[in-house]
């Protein structure tokens, strides 16, 4: 969920014990973009809002819907953050070319292509 962005929780800035508040996600590349995602995030709520579902749900279906998305993981850190996400399975079918347009013009999402790294699996055996 892009860090916990998508789920909204940041619009209001960072909660105490959050992910971002702890010293490996204030600093380096976790933390490059993060203002970024969250003003996306934020222009995504109210899409959300208007299908009756929350961000996270709606992001889900999103990639669910999406295809050029092969597969989606879902992280939870709660049994009940698990199944609110899973509820997104519901939320597919309101992913309508509308809706796809509507997130794709509110986020100006481009896809990109991956690098190709060459060395990736001789690096993995030796480190």
């Amino acid at each position: 969920m892009a860090y916990g962005t998508l789920t909204g929780k940041y619009s209001a800035g960072k909660p105490e014990g959050s992910r971002f508040t702890t010293p490996m996600f204030t600093s380096g590349p976790f933390s490059e973009g993060f203002d970024e995602r969250v003003k996306m995030a934020d222009k995504l709520l109210p899409i959300a809002k208007e299908l009756g579902v929350s961000l996270a749900q709606m992001s889900i279906a999103w990639a669910v819907a999406n295809g050029n998305v092969s597969t989606v993981l879902l992280g939870a850190s709660r049994p009940s953050q698990l199944e609110e996400n899973l509820k997104a399975l519901d939320v597919v079918s309101k992913i309508t070319p509308e809706v796809k347009a509507k997130i794709n013009h509110a986020v100006k999402f481009v896809p990109k292509e991956p690098e190709l790294d060459q060395f990736a699996h001789t690096r993995g055996r030796f480190l």
